[in-house]
């Protein structure tokens, strides 16, 4: 059982370090004039025809056979992981800053553990509820004001919301429904990104067009391999797999180190260096999240 919490912890962290690059990766891309919503399809296109391939060398025939309760499940998630999280969480990056586009993204700790009780059934401990707060708090330290704050776009904040919403839904009913066995992380990845690429290609091409995909040179196009297999394929499995061994609000928490990670590869991507401030804010937030591992760990 313990080995389980340990396994399920390096998974979720491991999801963390991937998704990490992300945020300022999305912001160069998006600054070269190729969409978000772009690099979503490409990722929603790599990931299906991966672990296609993958499943039909290890999970013999039949892999692909699911019942209509399930894929009602799955397209229900595709929407909240492929259409709100990702492209959500992408395009906020575009029209805010990387601070402010986290900063918004890293209040779903809170909103899944509202919801943990409800929809899994698992009441969160009280040191992690204090650890969501406490994060809060080691959010607007860091990040809410200085000299980088500037203005804030309304569309960048809608879309963060959106990110938010979709991201708690996932993980809830992602747990809900992998703690029962009811499902592969792998087959579930495969689904997901099959149903909301289908999703996200066809909203593209009736209302935005395919006309930024001009500005794919070779470094965009190696930088959104990374956009694929990094937070997508990797990212998204490890998230999947620890969601069968640990409850969703501590993979929400540990999850939040995004941040952390995000702020250390900034400054090579993008040369901006963090602030006093955005130093202390990450500071506070890793003590939040090894409080409420360590604390659950002991229970």
């Amino acid at each position: 059982m313990r080995s389980n919490y340990a396994k399920g912890v390096v998974m979720a962290l491991g999801t963390a370090m991937l998704w990490g690059g992300m945020s300022p990766l999305a912001k160069y891309i998006g600054s070269r004039g190729l969409s978000m919503v772009s690099v979503m399809c490409y990722r929603a296109v790599l990931i299906v025809l991966l672990m296609g391939i993958w499943l039909s060398l290890t999970s013999g025939r039949g892999w692909y056979r699911i019942d209509k309760k399930l894929a009602c499940t799955y397209i229900m998630l595709a929407f909240l992981t492929v259409v709100l999280n990702a492209c959500g969480f992408l395009v906020s990056c575009v029209y805010l800053t990387v601070p402010q586009a986290l900063m918004i993204h890293y209040t779903f700790p809170l909103v899944t553990m509202a919801g943990s009780y409800f929809i899994t059934g698992e009441k969160p401990s009280w040191i992690q509820a204090a650890a969501g707060f406490l994060i809060i708090i080691g959010l607007y330290a860091g990040f809410a004001g200085g000299a980088r704050a500037g203005e804030v776009s309304f569309e960048g904040v809608v879309w963060g919301m959106l990110s938010v919403i979709g991201l708690s839904g996932q993980t809830l009913v992602s747990r809900r429904i992998l703690k029962d066995g009811a499902t592969d992380p792998l087959i579930q990845l495969f689904y997901i990104h099959l149903f909301g690429g289908a999703m996200v290609i066809l909203g593209k091409s009736l209302w935005l067009g395919w006309s930024d995909i001009r500005a794919i040179d070779l470094t965009v196009f190696a930088l959104m391999q990374y956009a694929a297999l990094g937070p997508g394929l990797f990212g998204f499995g490890l998230m999947f797999s620890a969601l069968k061994f640990i409850p969703a609000s501590l993979v929400s928490l540990i999850c939040t180190l995004e941040l952390v990670f995000a702020l250390v590869i900034t400054p090579i991507a993008l040369r901006q260096y963090p602030t006093p401030n955005e130093l202390v804010g990450c500071a506070v937030i890793v003590v939040a999240v090894a409080c409420a591992t360590v604390q659950k760990k002991q229970a």
